[in-house]
């Protein structure tokens, strides 16, 4: 996985590899160099803060954002397992949007479980959210303190990266063939408003599938004006 950044940053790093357009129009990009840096420094904070070690499970509940793209490769970069539904109290840790995580931290029924609970902010810029839920911690203040170079175990066994998905080198492979079936040529920006029922193709659009093809993703929430946001992104809609 870090190999697969690293290519791109030293490739383009100015390019963008994953852009997030809101409903209401604000507009974030991460160039290459910006994605690797914050996922170095959520990959970090999940190794050293969290204490994380390879094959760990990861509950993640992140709306379909910019910040799934960085804390789905970060997951991927300390070799953990990404469980994306189902109870969490079999995960070493959950990672939530807001939202998500105060229905976890409220005990929404089937759920709920003893691991820790990281807010992911949303904020355009990923400041730190401004009130977290009674028992969790704020994902942005723990990662903004972390090195914006990330240094993978080279003794560490490959992990599987997403549930029942298999990991690694096999994801990548998906991740490619994914973007041939969808006919993405070589930099072509495409749009993906909403998050794709596909649950495969919901977690390597927004990470792998702009690395493995060379290509950069925009993502939008489904009520947004999904034909302004192309023309505006030069992207095809998917």
């Amino acid at each position: 996985m870090w190999r697969a950044l690293e290519a791109r940053t030293r490739a383009r790093p100015a390019d963008p590899v994953v852009t997030f357009v809101s409903a209401s129009g604000e507009r974030t990009e991460l160039s290459a160099k910006t994605l690797a840096n914050n996922a170095a420094k959520a990959a970090n904070a999940l190794r050293d803060e969290a204490m994380l070690d390879p094959g760990a499970r990861i509950a993640m509940r992140i709306p379909w954002h910019w910040q799934r793209s960085v804390w789905a490769l970060a997951a991927w970069l300390v070799d953990a397992t990404i469980v994306t539904s189902g109870p969490t109290h079999d995960c070493d840790l959950v990672l939530a949007g807001p939202v998500e995580a105060a229905a976890l931290s409220a005990g929404t029924p089937g759920a709920t479980g003893p691991s820790e609970i990281w807010v992911v902010s949303l904020h355009p810029f990923g400041l730190p959210n401004v009130s977290v839920p009674d028992g969790t911690l704020d994902a942005a203040t723990i990662a903004r303190i972390q090195p914006d170079a990330f240094s993978p175990d080279p003794s560490a066994p490959e992990a599987p990266g997403l549930a029942g998905e298999g990991g690694g080198s096999a994801l990548l492979e998906r991740a490619a063939a994914l973007g041939l079936a969808l006919s993405l040529s070589t930099g072509e920006r495409f749009l993906v408003a909403g998050e794709p029922d596909d649950p495969l193709a919901a977690w390597l659009l927004p990470t792998l599938v702009p690395l493995a093809c060379d290509t950069s993703i925009v993502l939008s929430p489904g009520d947004a004006d999904v034909e302004a946001v192309a023309r505006q992104e030069s992207a095809r809609i998917l």
